[in-house]
């Protein structure tokens, strides 16, 4: 239930992350006072989207909460730059927030892969939060459910482990995609023939167990079929879909 006006946000960044969650926050009513970046177009750009305005110095931002959008490895240089007492939030996956040497400090980080920085997003995906200071926690929290977002308390222990599989599920899948589309053209065929296929695998792994939906050569342990397929591609792919096809044998060896 909402129960208090939600604190207003300063944005540090402007790409996918940065816009993402800035669409989302003004669509849900969160006050927006500025965005700052280095790139100036960009930054700029977002600022004309969110209707607020471009700061040029980190140094002149002013909100309850600044929110760092931006590469795990600038971080910690631009929390240097804050005053100590101002509320700060960074949305990496991997950062401890155990080595920011601020009180003020907390995590806000979305599960979820951001495509471009034009994507307008539905509140259906978790946050994982975290926070030294309690009252900053409340302020998270009260973000999180004026805006309809699922929150997680999670340590940054435990956010590291969730960013490892989240790599895992979502950047591998895509480029085993990417590899299967550049297999496809190189030999000519239509990827119009291989897209229900896809449909097909993500909707079957939507419904059940991705143990239970596993089909395939490697599979139904058919060796021959494996060594003819690895004859057909080229020394990188082929060391891959070798790895591949020993962990699917490996997995389901006591039921072949």
């Amino acid at each position: 239930m909402k129960t208090q006006t939600p604190p207003s946000i300063a944005i540090i960044g402007s790409g996918r992350v940065a816009s993402a969650i800035g669409v989302l926050f003004r669509s849900k009513g969160v006050a927006i006072t500025s965005v700052y970046s280095r790139n100036e177009d960009s930054g700029k750009n977002l600022a004309a989207n969110l209707d607020c305005l471009f700061i040029s110095s980190i140094k002149k931002l002013t909100a309850d909460i600044f929110l760092i959008c931006v590469n795990d490895d600038e971080i910690k240089g631009l929390v240097e730059q804050i005053p100590a007492h101002q509320k700060t939030l960074y949305t990496a996956g991997s950062l401890e927030l155990e080595t920011l040497n601020r009180s003020k400090c907390g995590v806000f980080y979305p599960l979820q892969t951001f495509k471009d920085t034009t994507q307008n997003l539905e509140n259906d995906f978790p946050i994982l939060i975290e926070a030294k200071d309690e009252g900053l926690m409340k302020e998270i929290i009260s973000l999180c459910e004026h805006s309809g977002l699922h929150y997680e308390k999670c340590s940054s222990e435990r956010r590291k482990q969730y960013h490892l599989v989240a790599v895992i599920l979502n950047n591998f899948v895509n480029h085993l995609v990417y590899l299967s589309q550049e297999e496809a053209d190189i030999r000519g065929l239509n990827w119009d023939i291989l897209q229900p296929l896809l449909e097909k695998t993500c909707a079957s792994i939507l419904q059940k167990e991705a143990k239970e939906s596993q089909t395939g050569p490697a599979r139904r342990g058919d060796i021959k079929t494996l060594k003819k397929h690895e004859k057909m591609l080229n020394e990188g792919n082929k060391e891959i879909y070798q790895k591949l096809s020993q962990s699917i044998l490996n997995t389901y060896k006591d039921e072949l």
